[in-house]
């Protein structure tokens, strides 16, 4: 590990694909080699014992011609008498002359032997076994299958070189790309190959990431421009009123002078506590959670705006009996409630009402307002930050325009969802469904 630590993928590939070949190649090579000096020695081991066999009947079956032994002895051939001397085939012939041979004593590892002569003066005949085979199959092992292993293992590393270069390519070019791209160009993408690899998946990968970056970005300048623009607004309010208030201070009316400045003071003070909590769910602070009943907020609500909010059981009979038990932040889903009721009386003409059932394992609070209503185009946009309607939604109406942005937010946090609809009472309905608490 440590040597290729700081290797190339491409280079990493070479060794492997070299190493492995090196090896399946040395291993048969291996076998072979054992398998066919077992079979060259045991032939030449059998082909000794014959040539000793062969020597034993010369010896048994030989007459005297001219006083001249008529035996054929190869040159690997010893004979040797009972001391271990070598003597020659004429005196083993003359000393056996009369005795018989007997078969082959056994098998040496090294060489076959036969008995010849007589009884009382016995000679060995030993054949040592012909290397030559085995030796002919070293010297075409060495000259021929080395060079030509050696040669296999280079093609291979070649090619896998050639292949891991082409198949790495689109990677090469992803990382031009991708050091390129900055955040000025976050539209940029980077290539994706035709073929259906890990690479292309990879690719694919990386630009859905910087769409989301792209798309991250581009709601962050808007909002700190949208931040920019209504922190603005109140703080030259304040300043102006507070620059006429001291040019002409004998003619000012201080307390409606205090009192003005005193609204956009709230109204800022309103933006910074929702900028606020903005941050802090766009950093996923996971505040403490226990078992919240909506209905209880709800009515905390229809008591907080008696005569235009009204608390009603859900149409379909569930609603009282259902347990609209959830998991989360009391605060949070607090904070939600309100933001939904002031946006309704906001726009209400006459009432608002609270709606709390169940909808399979969730639970379902809908508001509803007798209002101008939410055209259908704009269902979406309402939920961003610093949204306003222009029939509906103005600074002069006391909106932030971070309440529906913050309540769709604490209803992402809380694994639910918050859509606008159409109110039967002709109005907006804006439907909240978060998911039953486990115990309820």
């Amino acid at each position: 590990m440590r040597l290729t630590r700081g290797m190339s993928v491409r280079a990493k590939a070479v060794l492997a694909a070299a190493g492995v070949v090196s090896f399946a190649i040395a291993g048969c090579v291996l076998a072979l080699v054992l398998v066919l000096q077992h079979s060259l020695r045991e032939s030449a081991r059998a082909d000794a014992r014959r040539t000793a066999a062969s020597v034993v009947d010369q010896f048994t079956t030989a007459r005297m011609t001219n006083g001249r032994p008529t035996v054929i002895v190869p040159d690997q051939v010893v004979i040797q008498d009972a001391s271990g001397r070598a003597v020659s085939p004429t005196t083993a012939v003359r000393s056996g002359r009369r005795g018989t041979a007997g078969p082959p004593r056994g098998e040496v590892p090294a060489e076959a032997t036969a008995a010849v002569g007589a009884p009382g003066s016995p000679y060995d005949v030993k054949v040592n076994p012909s290397t030559t085979a085995l030796d002919n199959a070293r010297q075409l092992l060495l000259h021929d299958v080395a060079p030509a292993a050696a040669g296999l293992v280079l093609f291979v590393a070649g090619l896998t070189w050639l292949l891991v270069g082409r198949a790495l390519r689109p990677v090469a070019a992803i990382r031009r790309e991708v050091t390129e791209i900055t955040e000025r160009d976050l539209h940029r993408r980077v290539p994706v190959p035709a073929a259906r690899d890990e690479i292309a998946r990879l690719a694919r990968t990386m630009n859905a990431t910087l769409d989301r970056l792209h798309q991250a970005m581009t709601r962050q300048r808007r909002f700190v421009a949208d931040a920019s623009h209504e922190l603005r607004s109140p703080i030259a309010a304040v300043r102006a009123q507070l620059e006429l208030a001291m040019a002409r201070p004998h003619r000012t009316d201080w307390p409606s002078a205090v009192h003005k400045a005193l609204q956009d003071t709230e109204r800022l003070q309103a933006v910074a506590s929702d900028l606020l909590l903005l941050a802090r769910l766009d950093a996923q602070d996971a505040p403490p959670r226990s078992p919240v009943d909506l209905r209880a907020l709800a009515a905390e609500e229809a008591r907080r705006h008696p005569g235009t909010v009204a608390l009603t059981p859900a149409g379909d009979g569930t609603g009282p009996a259902a347990d609209p038990v959830v998991h989360g932040s009391r605060v949070q889903l607090s904070r939600l409630l309100t933001n939904l009721t002031d946006n309704a009386r906001r726009h209400a003409r006459a009432s608002v009402r609270l709606t709390i059932g169940r909808y399979e394992d969730a639970v379902e609070l809908t508001v509803d307002d007798d209002g101008p209503g939410i055209p259908e185009a704009d269902r979406d946009r309402v939920f961003e930050r610093f949204t306003r309607l222009d029939h509906a939604r103005a600074r002069q109406d006391g909106g932030t325009g971070l309440g529906l942005a913050i309540a769709h937010d604490i209803a992402h946090a809380h694994g639910g969802t918050l859509t606008a609809l159409t109110s039967p009472e002709g109005g907006a309905r804006l439907r909240l469904r978060l998911p039953r608490a486990a115990s309820a």
